[in-house]
């Protein structure tokens, strides 16, 4: 079996685990930390679930495998789940290995009158070298995570949450091409030593520009110019 038929197995596992634990057991397995996942499990009549995972992760390892995955399940009446996944993968070296996942999952079972809703976005970018972004990506982008968040608070037909996640990624997508900055390297500080003359010796300390992400960077890197973008849209209506 493939590396990427087994990370999507993982995955499957993973959402089975979940909708088992949520009926079953009280312990809730959480997916690894190299995966971004939305799981969004429903089993409460006439309510919504929203679920939404946004990721940023600055990758230099030889081999890329990051997972990106949207789940919604329903087991009830007259109820709704959506499942949102976004996720951005900067590839900082000259990986030999680039083989990500994004996967979306909508499922009812034993259900009327349901609607299951996942949508996974998935954004693939070798930069050739440490990069951030800028003041106005890194505003962008905080921006359209709060938007993200603020969905689930709109009353939403499926088509217009459609156009809303298209044009999110497609922000997304002019952040990568017009807001990142490679990452200069950092110059050594000059040392103060002994002298002999009579004028002091001075020294300027050198500063090094930050490195900052909407969310927390893991060591591993790639190369390309272009994002690789992938989507991944499910949704199941019950009868």
């Amino acid at each position: 079996m493939s590396d990427r038929a087994l990370r999507i197995r993982r995955l499957l596992a993973i959402a089975i685990a979940v909708l088992v634990a949520s009926g079953v057991s009280a312990a809730r397995p959480e997916p690894a930390a190299a995966d971004n996942a939305a799981i969004s499990v429903n089993t409460k009549d006439g309510t919504t679930v929203f679920k939404v995972a946004f990721a940023i992760r600055h990758v230099m390892s030889d081999v890329v495998t990051e997972t990106n995955a949207a789940v919604a399940y329903n087991s009830c009446t007259d109820c709704a789940s959506v499942a949102i996944a976004f996720e951005l993968v900067l590839v900082e070296n000259d990986a030999s290995v680039i083989s990500p996942t994004n996967i979306a999952i909508a499922f009812n079972e034993n259900c009327a009158t349901c609607v299951a809703v996942a949508e996974a976005y998935q954004f693939v970018l070798g930069t050739g070298g440490m990069v951030h972004f800028d003041a106005e990506g890194n505003r962008i982008l905080a921006e359209l995570r709060r938007r993200l968040h603020a969905l689930r608070k709109e009353d939403l037909t499926i088509d217009q949450l459609q156009a809303i996640l298209d044009d999110i990624s497609g922000q997304i997508a002019d952040v990568l091409k017009n807001h990142l900055v490679s990452v200069e390297p950092t110059t050594p500080a000059a040392t103060a030593t002994d002298t002999t003359t009579t004028t002091p010796t001075t020294t300027t300390p050198t500063t090094t520009e930050e490195t900052t992400t909407t969310t927390p960077t893991t060591t591993d890197e790639t190369t390309t110019t272009t994002p690789t973008t992938t989507d991944e849209v499910t949704t199941t209506s019950g009868p």
